[in-house]
């Protein structure tokens, strides 16, 4: 859902110089409005828009055509009229040409009559890095990148705490014993083009069925451009169940136990670890700093010995939304220039403030009573549960003592168990044979999925229907997908633009993570209320 990327760019000195010269320019201050959404309650709320297909966008209403397109080259285009060429896979238009210091180098003015004569700008758009437009209409030349500006509310809680409104990459609903539930959030940190990459997802309690449906969703203001949803089926016995490991591999295990005794600051946190209830372990940030530490000790009684690994079914609290969308509004109304370098290769990358953050690191004691690293897990994103293994080894008949560390405040843990790894396994990969657009302009939804060169893109409140055709009797289920997202910059996040305090929290997160403790302080105590309440679903 997040694009941590951005934020662990190392911003040079100089950089920041050009950055703050370039911010005076008149033109970058041009943004564009997007969407009016009337207030209705604290709950979901609809999101009225026009979608429009590639072949549609010469139609739009002209008041709707503004673009502003970021070249490769470093120059920009702000057109007020524009037209585009699908043969010639080339974007025209008329208004201004500026160059890399946003000096306004051409201008192109739109004849008002028949018999004055202007050519149009006229460009490739493999020439084009990012684009900027007043309207969410679908990606042009499969893939290129779309950002959008939000002016206006769209719920109570969203006007009262910007930084807690829902955000999501593409979210997965299948059908359990109980309910139909998220099971799945796809390519949490592809936030643009150049960062699309695949995610898989152990879809733990979804209801087997050899004909199996997944409901996708777009429940936030962003504009999913997503590649292709494949099943990893994994053919098991009744009793059995596969994990992936954090490096990726999957492991048929059997005979799961739970801890005999867990143990974290807050005392004993057995009841929130042992079952999976949706009942998590999790503790609040730490007011002074917001890289703190905790640890989780763990119990097991060993009757025979084994090749054991233990599997952890958790997801992240706000922490992480709260300050990807703070450096945002650091970035303030300068967000797409940043964008736009990073998709040209113009930014050094460096670990940053979510590396610092980072999993949840699994050792064991061993014979000798010392800790001994196992691995980590790290998956990112608040909204759906997610599953790893971790492999302990061969442990002796006895007692197994194992220990979590993690940031404070930034995971909610809701199942540990130990279990036995039986091998190695390999999956089955499943395609989907239907897609049904329930609300949503994409008409053949499938053929986006199935083409690997083209996305199917997806807007605020839409929501599909996917099927696959299972092989086996029983089996184990992955959600395999990929493709990228891009976030709708929210009109209360630019208010707080502040390139200093950006700086710090890129170069220098250790000093950032302390003074932005306080702060979030503040708002840790509804922002997971917040945050589901202001989901923009139909």
């Amino acid at each position: 859902m997040f694009f941590y990327n951005i934020l662990d760019i190392n911003f040079m000195n100089r950089g920041f110089r050009r950055f703050h010269k370039f911010k005076k320019m008149k033109m970058f201050l041009f943004w564009i409005l997007t969407i009016c959404f009337l207030v209705s309650s604290c709950k979901t709320a609809p999101v009225r828009r026009e979608i429009n297909s590639t072949a549609q966008i010469q139609y739009l209403n002209p008041e709707n055509k503004f673009m502003k397109v970021h070249m490769k080259d470093g120059s920009v285009f702000i057109l007020n009229f524009w037209f585009l060429d699908d043969v010639q896979n080339n974007l025209s238009g008329y208004g201004e040409l500026l160059n890399i210091q946003r000096r306004v180098v051409e201008r192109r003015i739109r004849p008002d009559n028949r018999k004055e004569i202007v050519d149009p700008f006229t460009f490739s758009l493999d020439e084009v890095a990012l684009v900027e437009t007043n309207d969410p209409g679908n990606s042009l030349g499969g893939g290129l990148g779309f950002t959008t500006a939000l002016i206006g509310g769209v719920a109570v809680l969203c006007i009262l705490s910007p930084k807690t409104c829902f955000g999501s990459c593409p979210t997965f609903y299948a059908e359990t014993d109980d309910t139909l539930r998220i099971l799945a959030e796809g390519f949490s940190t592809s936030i643009l083009p150049s960062l699309e990459k695949n995610d898989v997802d152990m879809l733990y309690e979804a209801k087997y069925k050899k004909d199996f449906q997944l409901t996708l969703t777009n429940e936030a203001l962003e504009t999913h451009s997503i590649r292709y949803a494949n099943i990893l089926c994994f053919e098991k016995e009744a009793h059995q169940r596969v994990f992936a490991s954090p490096k990726g591999d999957f492991f048929l295990t059997e005979n799961s136990r739970i801890p005999k005794d867990c143990k974290s600051p807050q005392g004993d946190c057995l009841e929130e670890v042992k079952l999976l209830d949706h009942k998590e372990y999790f503790s609040e940030s730490d007011p002074t700093n917001l890289h703190s530490k905790e640890e989780l000790i763990l119990d097991f009684d060993i009757e025979k010995p084994g090749n054991f690994g233990l599997v952890l079914g958790k997801r992240q609290t706000m922490m992480t939304t709260y300050l990807l969308y703070q450096g945002l509004a650091y970035m303030g109304k300068s967000v797409s220039y940043f964008l736009a370098q990073h998709e040209l290769g113009n930014m050094e990358k460096k670990p940053g403030i979510f590396e610092m953050l980072g999993g949840v690191e699994i050792y064991f004691q061993n014979q000798n009573l010392e800790w001994e690293y196992a691995g980590e897990v790290n998956e990112t994103g608040p909204i759906a549960t997610d599953f790893n293994m971790v492999e302990i080894g061969e442990v002796p008949q006895g007692k197994l003592k194992i220990k979590l560390l993690m940031n404070k405040g930034l995971w909610r843990i809701d199942y540990l168990t130990l279990v036995d790894i039986d091998s190695q396994v390999e999956p089955t990969v499943v395609s989907p044979y239907a897609a049904e657009n329930i609300h949503g302009k994409e008409k053949e939804p499938l053929s986006k999925l199935m083409d690997p060169e083209e996305f199917l893109v997806t807007y605020p409140g839409e929501k599909f229907l996917i099927n696959y055709r299972l092989p086996f009797d029983h089996a184990e289920l992955f959600l395999d997908s990929k493709g990228f997202y891009l976030e709708w910059i929210r009109e209360d996040w630019i208010k707080e633009q502040n390139f200093r305090k950006l700086n710090q929290m890129v170069n220098n997160p250790s000093i950032y993570l302390k003074k932005v403790a306080k702060e979030y302080k503040r708002v840790e105590p509804v922002m997971e209320e917040a945050f589901w309440n202001s989901r923009y679903v139909y």
